[in-house]
């Protein structure tokens, strides 16, 4: 139970990073929020596919689809908070000083 959680923050954390360079470097702030909601659902589910593949299930949990959900939820809850609170000052910080030469 302990690796698959590591494995869900890994993801969580890697998410938050692409979606932040995502918006900041790719789309330039002029995605709508709709927009960034879909691209970060559509990593947590890639991610949370990934997850259901390469772990094995916990006894108390029964190997169905509606693990991927759960990852995938679990996932995209947890980016947010690591996207915020992580990966917008870094990249902000990485940003302004390319910017300033």
């Amino acid at each position: 139970m302990t690796i698959l959680l590591l494995i869900l923050l890994a993801f969580s954390v890697f998410t938050g990073l692409v979606m932040e360079f995502y918006k900041k470097k790719i789309r330039k702030d002029k995605a709508d929020s709709s927009e960034i909601s879909m691209v970060a659902w559509s990593f947590s589910v890639l991610f949370g596919i990934v997850t259901f593949m390469v772990t094995p299930t916990p006894p108390e949990l029964t190997r169905t689809w509606l693990l991927i959900l759960l990852y995938s939820v679990l996932i995209h809850l947890f980016q947010l908070p690591a996207c915020q609170a992580v990966w917008k000052p870094v990249l902000k910080r990485w940003l302004e000083r390319k910017a300033n030469g």
